[in-house]
């Protein structure tokens, strides 16, 4: 029997009637509103909205690795090596780390098979040591899946982005280095971290891939690699974070078509800091669970949760455990890694990821036009646009129009600890990126308010 038959299907215009009817309005466009990047949002969607064009799925896979995020920063290499053991042993299935120096690699990986796990590393010039030692892991292929699973990145463009400067003379001779590897790295996260919106973000990004295929195809060995890594920050904005993925995937397909390239595309979401705060400490575990969620149904092959008390203070074993096991429930109780592209067949999201797609395209097409994303690194051009995005985002939490709940809206009465950032972006340097939060602003605010009281 078919149910759906009994009820008269309603067209656009009738929901439209009814809502001006029921909201006493004398037209739709009064409920119209604009997110961050400019797009326009209606009220509501129908399948009129899909223009008779629907997506296709866009992705097949339903697992999903779950990643614990380490910092490297503060923690011998005997500590480490302890942290990963306990993390792989209570339900990882993956580690993401990034190390700026060299350290003592075989101590840290002592006692774990690199081959059989996921493993994202990232490095500077100056811990190029671990992809020496780990040469014959990195190149091979993952005998269970047959998959690449280990990713040693090294990206010169994300290391400009941070460090403000190149490592050598000139971003020629830093992209040597891709040379030496047989995927090509693309570390996003920076874009989010420092105040992008999804539009600029995806653009960003696919400028930033952009500039290695044109590199790589110049010098004849495109044609070698066949593994893409991809590193995003996810936020808070749940169908919007959800589109931006899917949207991501769109638009590397479409590049690598024009390089008529094809390779496997892996991308790494891990949840933002720029949301983050200390105040009220445990809303970031309610903050990071929505945007894991968004990273799984846009698709990303492999998450990682920041340890709800991540930076501002030395990470224990109860926030790494609270991180991976957010994972594990979303995976081993909510089923979360049983339905493909989940969000296949919604109207808003369908939409959505057309929208933000064409805008991010137009966008990524304004910075070819401008010599490329390295020529307006080096200008400051993209981090002065961040910046002015990042403090216009910002007056949207001091006016109370965004809320962090216990920052900027139902603020803890009992707060009383004051903390630090422990692990600190300390680059001083006038054309890095820097990663931002919002509630800085608020924490600021609540310092000075708690010395007064203390004063008096």
């Amino acid at each position: 029997m078919k149910i759906f038959s009994e009820f008269k299907p309603v067209s656009a215009k009738e929901w439209e009637e009814k809502i001006l009817k029921d909201l006493k309005i004398e037209s739709i466009s009064e409920l119209l509103w604009k997110t961050d990047e400019q797009l326009t949002i209606k009220p509501f969607y129908t399948i009129e909205d899909l223009n008779e064009n629907p997506l296709p799925t866009l992705f097949n896979h339903t697992n999903w690795e779950i990643v614990q995020f380490l910092p490297t920063s503060h923690h011998s290499d005997e500590e480490l090596n302890e942290h990963l053991l306990k993390s792989l042993n209570g339900g990882s299935s993956g580690i993401n780390m990034t190390f700026f120096k060299n350290h003592n690699f075989t101590e840290i990986f002592n006692n774990i098979s690199l081959p059989h796990i996921y493993s994202n590393l990232n490095i500077s010039f100056d811990a190029l040591d671990l992809l020496e030692k780990y040469k014959e892991v990195y190149f091979s292929i993952n005998p269970t899946t047959q998959q690449k699973l280990c990713f040693i990145n090294l990206d010169p463009i994300y290391l400009f982005e941070y460090f403000g400067e190149w490592h050598y003379s000139s971003h020629q001779d830093d992209f040597k280095i891709l040379n030496q590897f047989n995927h090509i790295p693309v570390n996003a996260t920076l874009y989010k971290e420092s105040g992008a919106n999804i539009t600029q973000e995806l653009a960003y990004t696919l400028s930033h891939l952009n500039e290695y295929l044109f590199y790589l195809e110049q010098n004849n060995s495109l044609k070698q690699y066949k593994h893409i890594h991809i590193q995003v920050s996810i936020g808070h904005s749940f169908f919007s974070e959800i589109s931006k993925l899917r949207s991501l995937g769109i638009l590397v397909q479409h590049l690598l078509k024009e390089y008529n390239h094809s390779a496997s595309i892996h991308i790494h979401a891990q949840t933002t800091l720029i949301n983050k705060s200390y105040l009220d400490i445990y809303n970031n575990l309610i903050r990071t669970t929505t945007e894991a969620i968004s990273a799984i149904f846009g698709g990303a092959n492999s998450i990682s949760i920041l340890p709800y008390d991540y930076p501002f203070q030395k990470i224990s074993d109860f926030s790494l455990r609270m991180a991976r096991n957010q994972l594990l429930i979303m995976k081993e109780e909510s089923f979360l890694n049983k339905v493909a592209d989940v969000s296949v067949g919604n109207y808003f999201t369908e939409n959505y990821t057309k929208e933000l797609t064409n805008a991010a395209y137009q966008k990524f097409l304004q910075i070819e036009k401008s010599n490329g994303l390295v020529s307006c690194l080096e200008n400051a051009s993209i981090q002065n646009e961040i910046a002015l995005e990042f403090e216009k985002q910002l007056q949207n939490y001091i006016n109370n129009q965004s809320i962090l709940i216990g920052v900027n809206k139902y603020p803890n009465p009992k707060q009383e600890k004051l903390s630090k950032t422990f692990y600190k972006h300390s680059i001083n340097n006038s054309v890095s990126l820097k990663p931002r939060r919002f509630a800085e602003y608020f924490e600021e605010k609540f310092e000075k308010e708690h010395l007064q009281h203390t004063l008096n």
